[in-house]
Order: structure tokens, then sequence, then C-alpha cells
């Protein structure tokens, strides 16, 4: 009776699966030939786009009927493309169809059903040119029967109504293309068997969205739609990136009538992160939201002529063991408190100005500024101060121009003009006209020459905010405020700032969602600068204590202790069960984590290969050892050479450049191939994954300090497969820990 069973359901699923590529293709085919023919049309359209108007134009009714020609073609150019991009949204979501159908299968009997339904679910929706679903998308309200109820009575939830229903069958396939390989029927959850499947493909160049095996655990982050603040603390390998990038598909899905890509914004910690991440959304059917590291950010923000630290200078910097007073104050929330109450009652001195300029010409001395700048009442906040001294400075110096244009040297100027000259500025010849219209002329003229002037005035280029900076600094701490001459993310922040409570703020109220990776490396002052700029979104905060290998680091009672002092509700949701490595490897990384005792780290991987220590006692000695590593390990994978900082790397790349060819990640491209050799820092693997690794000397000189700690836990889990553990004399004491 099983086998008839098993052979029963084996044709049926052959069946739908076959009938539905078939649609798909129907419908691939229907696309393609309704693009094709709106091309044709199109073209057609735009060639005869100016035959047979009404040309007359002389009266006002000949005008209105001109008008009206041009407004029906206009439509007709806008239905045409309404219709281009409808179809061209579902050819893309059939062809993202076409590569796997669909993934699972839920079957459902509602309350007063005799009969239960069959849903089949996949990356996004499919219904078939006769209107007939086929495939509905993981994101609808019931697909949250397949990822977290039991079979049996249950319910999942619609527009705030609960559903009753009963979930008689979770069934999850392998499938390629129209081809069958196997599905497996579960009680509870996604299978083991899927999942490990998944997880035991080679890395590669891009992460891969996790829809088809989404954890309990993971689900519960991606569907949260009810908290300001999500914090998640997951180890190493939990998946919790997957979940968040699937976490804005969700919502971009939950809410495609109000919320955009360009309404989100994602923060990564580094440049190659970005890239390795870029592609998950589009194989979703979604557009990426602004990604952006946080010194990006600061780029973005402050002027083109302020130069700024490297991304690899930053991180090196952030990791080094020790920090000056003064990136502690800069670093603080205690400072941006500081800065925000002085706001309140600043009263600028001549000192804060600095002259306009154009050319060689002064337009405006700072004496000149600052006297205009007497009259703005002291009573408003320092921004509004300054507002209104802007507003100044462009009355003045219009008036300026005004009083310039009607004098003889510019009457004299725009008369003697040659024709050439005129046509060049204004477009036209200039007749013999009174002097009130040539001083029109002259003033139009001024104005376009005085442009950067008027933009230097709306920029704030006449107020020296390095000069603020410094002497907020000196109030604050009571010692000199020492600026690099190419500003440090942590100077450039605190900048940013002082821009957004004493210049023009910089709210971006637009932003309804922002998603923090690595949380653990923002500086609380990163932090508040943040809400600030974002006062509408939900938060969501993800990263690992364990990580925190950066000086900017702060824990996560400090991160909840922020949100909440401004009355934000924090929801905090662990993750504790690594997907990434194997078990021999995550229970090694998990005795570096400082909370080894609280935590319970479960690894879905088989048991896999014990990390491999590799003593040597010269130099030589040690080379010879990784270069025998790296000539037997197999090349279709990919490897990385691991240093603690990149000072490190580099002398590696230097010893090695005659016998390995690394892919460097200090002065490439920053992108992730799938397979090859990798030589990178911790600061830039943080967040990556690769088959192979080989931590560069773990030895006890080299890894000695608590930091060093977070750096070990970092460094070994990356890797998925095996790892090797270098080192020159004696092994780290970390390692020697029970």
């Amino acid at each position: 009776m099983v086998n008839l069973a098993m052979k029963r359901d084996l044709k049926e699923e052959t069946v739908y699966l076959k009938d539905t590529y078939e649609e798909l293709l129907s419908v691939k085919k229907k696309a393609e030939e309704i693009l094709q023919e709106h091309h044709e049309e199109g073209t057609k359209l735009m060639s005869t786009m100016g035959q047979g108007f009404n040309r007359d134009v002389s009266t006002y009714t000949s005008q209105l009927e001109t008008f009206s020609e041009i407004e029906i073609k206009n439509r007709e150019i806008d239905q045409l493309n309404a219709k281009h991009d409808s179809w061209k949204n579902r050819l893309d979501m059939v062809n993202r169809l076409l590569k796997e159908p669909y993934f699972g299968r839920i079957d459902v009997l509602f309350e007063g059903e005799k009969e239960t339904e069959k849903f089949y679910l996949g990356v996004n929706s499919f219904r078939t040119l006769k209107d007939e679903d086929r495939i509905i998308d993981w994101r609808a309200p019931i697909a949250e029967l397949y990822y977290n109820r039991e079979i049996g009575a249950t319910s999942y939830e619609v527009n705030h109504q609960e559903i009753a229903v009963n979930l008689t069958l979770r069934r999850q396939f392998t499938l390629e293309e129209d081809r069958l390989i196997n599905y497996y029927d579960t009680s509870i959850a996604i299978l083991d068997e899927l999942l490990l499947q998944a997880l035991s493909e080679n890395s590669s160049e891009y992460m891969q969205d996790i829809t088809a095996t989404i954890q309990k655990e993971q689900n519960e982050i991606i569907r949260d739609t009810t908290s300001r603040v999500l914090l998640v603390n997951g180890i190493a390998g939990s998946g919790k990136t997957s979940a968040v990038l699937q976490r804005i598909a969700y919502l971009l899905y939950q809410c495609q009538q109000s919320l955009s890509s360009k309404d989100v914004l994602l923060f990564a910690p580094n440049p190659v992160f970005i890239n390795y991440i870029s592609k998950v959304l589009p194989n979703l059917g979604e557009k990426n939201p602004t990604n952006l590291t946080i010194r990006q950010l600061v780029r973005v923000c402050l002027s083109r002529r302020v130069k700024l630290e490297d991304p690899f200078k930053y991180l090196e910097r952030n990791i080094q063991q020790e920090t000056t007073n003064q990136t502690n104050v800069l670093r603080s929330v205690e400072f941006f408190k500081f800065l925000s109450n002085k706001s309140k009652n600043t009263v600028f001195q001549q000192v804060n100005f600095r002259s306009i300029q154009l050319k060689e010409e002064e337009i405006f001395s700072t004496e000149e500024i600052f006297n205009l700048y007497e009259n703005v009442p002291k009573t408003q906040t320092a921004d509004k101060q300054l507002q209104a001294l802007a507003a100044i400075l462009e009355e003045e110096l219009d008036r300026r121009l005004q009083e310039k244009a009607r004098t003889k040297e510019w009457y004299d100027k725009i008369t003697q003009m040659t024709e050439e000259e005129q046509e060049q500025y204004f477009g036209a010849l200039i007749q013999q006209d009174s002097k009130g219209k040539i001083a029109k002329l002259a003033y139009y003229y001024l104005k376009k020459a005085y442009q950067k002037v008027f933009q230097q005035i709306s920029r704030y280029n006449w107020l020296s905010t390095n000069i603020l900076f410094q002497k907020f600094y000196n109030e604050y701490s009571g010692e000199k405020l020492f600026l690099h001459e190419e500003l440090t993310v942590d100077e450039g922040v605190c900048l940013l700032v002082i821009q957004h409570f004493f210049v023009k703020h910089l709210t971006q109220r637009n932003v309804r969602f922002v998603l923090i990776d690595e949380v653990q490396d923002y500086s609380s002052m990163q932090l508040r600068l943040l809400i600030e700029m974002y006062p509408r979104a939900n938060f969501t905060l993800l990263g690992d204590e364990n990580q925190a290998i950066f000086q900017t680091s702060v824990d996560f009672s400090t991160v909840r202790e922020i949100f909440e002092k401004l009355n934000f509700l924090v929801t905090q949701k662990n993750l504790a069960t690594s997907y990434r490595s194997s078990a021999a490897i995550t229970q090694l990384f998990q005795k570096m984590a400082n909370n080894k005792e609280e935590i319970h780290v479960v690894s879905v991987q088989d048991e896999g290969e014990v990390p491999e220590f590799l003593e040597a006692q010269t130099a030589q000695e040690y080379n010879e050892k990784i270069i025998k590593v790296l000539k037997n390990l197999p090349k279709n994978q990919s490897t990385a050479v691991i240093t603690k900082d990149i000072l490190q790397a580099e002398y590696l790349e230097e010893i090695f450049k005659e016998e390995v060819k690394f892919k460097s990640f200090i002065h490439s491209k920053m992108s992730v191939p799938a397979s090859g050799i990798y030589l990178l820092p911790i600061s830039v693997a943080k967040g990556l994954e690769f088959d192979n690794v080989i931590l560069h000397d773990v030895s006890k000189k080299n890894f000695v300090s608590d930091k060093d700690r977070h750096l070990l836990y970092t460094g070994i889990s990356r890797s998925m497969k095996k790892l090797f553990l270098p080192y020159l004399g004696q092994r780290s004491c970390f390692f020697e820990e029970q």
C-alpha cells in the first residue's frame, strides 16, 4: 500500500510539474510576442508622431485642437509603456520560475469545506493565460503554514484576522527546470535533507537566497511587521544576513502599494560585502535598496572638498588594539548629547565665518558676514540663525547685482556686445531698448556670472564647521582637537552631527526601514546619528557580540539602551543554530565565544573534518606547510588565507608572490569570485564565507588579548568545510581553554 501511494504521489507531482512548466513556456512565448509587437507599434507611433497635427495656432480654438491632439498621442504612448512594463515584469518572473518552478506544497482544509486545497510555493506567484493559479508567492500570508506551522489544526493571519485551517500535508521539492529530482514530506518545519542539500553546495560569488529552506526562527524575523526596533543577536553562520535580505523582500511584497526599494536603506560592513549580497533580491524579483557602509554615508554627506580616509585604512585603524582619548570622545553618546544641547543656545563669533570669493574678487569679507549676522535674532536655535543669515546674504548679493546692473559701465558692456555674444547669453539679438530693459539684461547676465557665489551661500561655504568642531571639542574635553588631513570616519561622523544640528538637518523622512548588519561594530555616536537622520524608520539591527572585532564596538545592552532611552520599543531575537560551518569547526569557534556558557550552539552540518593545527618552528617551515596545503586543496572551491590585519596580508602577498597567485582584496575591485585562492584580513572577511580557510599564524604571540579572541572567532567561522591553523612556536592560549 505504501509503494502504491508513493507511486501515485510521484505520478501526480510529475504531471503537475510538467503541466506547470508548459504553462510557464506558454506565458513566456506570449510575453515575447507582445513585447515584439509593442516594439514595432512604438516605433511606428514615434515615426508618425508629428504627422496630421493641426499646425495652425493663430487662434485660441486652433491652439486647443493642437494641444488636444498632442495629449491624445501622449496617452497612447503612456498606455504602450504601461503594457510593455507589465509584460516585461511578467516575462522576468517566468524566467526566474523556469529555473525552479516551486519548492514546496501545502494541502489545506478550510473550515466548512470537505476537500483540501493544494498550494505550490515558489519565489514568485504564477497565473496561467487562462487566469488559473499555479504557484503562490512564498511571502503570501498562507505560506506561513509552510514555514511555521505543524501538521494538524492550526491557523494563519490575513489582514489581522485569524483563519483556522487544518494543515494536512507539507511537501518539499528538489527541482531542476521541468525535472523532479526528489520530494520529502515532513510534519514540522523544513526537513534536514533539503536544508543540508542546499548547504552542501560550494561557496559562490554571490550570497544565495534561502527561500526554500527558511527556518522557523528565521521566519519570525522575516515576517515581523510590528517591531519598531528588531535586534537580532545571531552566532556566526546562523543566517541572520540571509534572513534580513529575505525580510526586505517580504516587506516590499507586503507593503507594495506604499513601499518601494527607495524607502529602504541597508548598511553593510564593507564594500566587498555589498557586492556579495547584490544578487539575492533581484533573484526574488525585487530591486536592491540603497546599500551603504557608514563610511560611504559620511562621504556622500560631506563636501567633496573634504578628504576622507579610504575604506581599508578605516578598517585597519578601527581594528587596532589602542585608541586615543580623542577617538573615544568622538565615538561617545555623551559628546553627541553635548552637541545637541549646544545647538539650542549657540551664538556664533566672527571666527566661525570665512570670506566668500569669486576667483580673485572678495564678495563678502568675514567682517561683513559677521555684521550681517548681528541682525539675526539670537533667541533662535543655531540652524535657524544660519538659515536666516543665508537668506540675508542672498538678498544682499541680489541687491548689489541689481545696483551694478544699472550703472553706465554695465549699460556700455551690454550694448557693445557682438551679435554672437548676444545670441550666446540671451538667446536673441538686443533691440534698441530703454535703459530699464538694458539693466534687466545686465542683471540677468550678472546673476549667471555670480551663480557660483549663490551656490557658496546656499551650501554654507562661508561657515567654518572645522572651527566649530574644534571649539566644541575643547569645551567638552578641555583638550585641543587634532583633525587629520584625511579625516577619519569618526571625525567625519562628528562633522555630520554638527552639520545636522547647526547647519541644515540631514533628516530623510521618506526612509521607512533601516537595516544595519554587524551592528556591534557601530559606535554610539554613529547609531545616534542614524536615528536622527531617519526618525520615521523602523530599525532592524543584526550582529554577533562575539564578532566585535573593532574599537567602535558596543555590546548589545548598550545598543538597546540607546534606542530605549529615545522611547523606541526593542524586540530581541536570538539565533543559535549554525548553518555555515561543519560541526567540528562550529565547536571550535564556539570555544572562542565570551558567553559560551550561556549559549547552546547547534550545527546542522555533519561533523566534517577536524580543524588541522600546523606547528612550525621556523619561518621557512611555516611557509612550506602553507604552500603544501594550498596545492592540495580542490581548485574548484574557494580558499581564503585570512590574516589578523592588512599589514600581515601585504607581507604574505609579497613572500608568496612567486608560488601563489592570490586574488587579493587589498588592491582589487572588491568582489568575491566563486573559486580560487584569496588573501584578505579578518576585517574584510567579516560576513563572507569560503569552502576552506587558512587562518594565518594563530600563535601565542599573534593572538593575545580579548579582542584577539573575537578575531579568532570571526576568522574561524568563515570556513564551511576545511580549516587549517598554522602557527609559529606555540599556539594561542585561547585554544587550550576548555
